[in-house]
């Protein structure tokens, strides 16, 4: 069995890294454009706050200020590695895919990391999800806000 404290501290250094990098990478989209905000303008400060939690969740288990009671078993970790791998993933196709189209590949992705059998049911409600998430997300976005997307190579 692996320690709770062991994992709680890698994925926290893990999810800081994550942040850090979703920060950098908006600001090379660009932050804003005239008086809009740009395609990086959102990721930036959702990268912001996932390397802030990060490292307060880093510094929080490093001091023991809170002890957690359980212990990860192999399957456990490996569905958690399985999420982190599909968003990471996801970020670096980004930029070749588009957000909307890596969006609409993350939900399946996440889906068959943590879900150890497929239903009907299943099926049906990740595929909605992989369909509707990006038409909401460009609809709220792009139409609504008018923020620029990050595209990919195919222009969408």
């Amino acid at each position: 069995m692996i320690r709770t404290e062991t994992v709680d501290r890698l994925f926290a250094g893990l999810l800081l890294v994550l942040g850090l990098y979703v920060v950098w990478t908006a600001i090379e989209y660009g932050y804003m454009r005239a008086a809009v905000p740009g395609p990086g303008f959102f990721p930036f400060w959702v990268g912001l706050g996932l390397a802030g939690l990060s490292a307060a969740n880093l510094v929080r288990s490093a001091t023991r200020r809170t002890a957690l009671d359980t212990r990860f078993d192999l399957p456990t970790l490996y569905k958690a590695l399985g999420v982190l791998a599909a968003v990471t993933a996801f970020l670096l196709l980004a930029p070749w895919f588009g957000m909307l189209v890596g969006s609409a590949l993350l939900g399946p992705a996440i889906a068959i990391a943590i879900r150890p059998r497929w239903t009907r049911r299943l099926t049906a409600a990740v595929a909605a999800l992989a369909l509707a998430f990006p038409a909401i997300a460009y609809l709220l976005f792009a139409v609504y806000l008018r923020v620029p997307l990050v595209t990919g190579v195919f222009g969408f």
